[in-house]
């Protein structure tokens, strides 16, 4: 019996010699493999916060080009009511007045006209156009049988835009259909 006694113990001691050895090499990995896990896990973080910072300075740029548009387009408000001032001086010249004058009065809106074109301001092209509602405001309904109704016969006031936006509609007098000839139509 005592050797069966001597076997076992030796086989348990064996065992647990395998165990103690084993939660060794547990115990080595165990900190190697903490040491991979908080790597990655930094390395995570740090992804997320240079991508946080690429978008912060997108967003920051997207929001100071918007700041400059809407500032260009107020500037440019205001300013095209000195283009219609020059115009309607240009338009009220009288016949008589001295030439050189009348000339530099034309001239100077012509500047300012090339002024407001290089700045992308544009006039938005009415006259005889059908009515568009984004880019016209209809003041007035006419009578006329010679256009097309809805067809703009004429400007009260010029219309802006910058780019694609606009600035000012333009203010216009839209044809249409002598009431008399609705009712003939009607009868018809």
């Amino acid at each position: 019996m005592s050797e069966e006694y001597e076997i076992e113990n030796e086989s348990e001691e064996s065992e647990n010699v395998e165990e103690n050895l084993q939660n060794e090499i547990n115990e080595s990995v165990d900190p190697l493999e903490e040491a991979l896990k908080d790597r990655d896990h930094y390395k995570s973080i740090a992804q997320r916060a240079q991508a946080d910072l690429v978008n912060y300075r997108t967003r920051a740029s997207q929001e100071l080009e918007e700041t400059r548009r809407n500032l260009k387009i107020s500037i440019f408000h205001r300013v095209i009511s000195v283009a219609d001032d020059l115009s309607r001086a240009v338009e009220s010249i009288p016949e008589d007045s001295d030439a050189q004058w009348s000339d530099g009065v034309k001239l100077v809106l012509r500047n300012f006209e090339n002024f407001l074109d290089i700045e992308g301001v544009k006039k938005i092209e009415s006259l005889g156009k059908e009515f568009d509602p984004n880019f016209h405001e209809a003041l007035m309904y006419e009578d006329d049988e010679t256009s097309e109704e809805g067809t703009i016969i004429s400007i009260i006031q010029e219309g802006y835009q910058i780019d694609d936006k606009l600035l000012r509609p333009a203010r216009v007098v839209v044809a249409k259909k002598p009431e008399i000839k609705i009712e003939q139509e009607e009868e018809e």
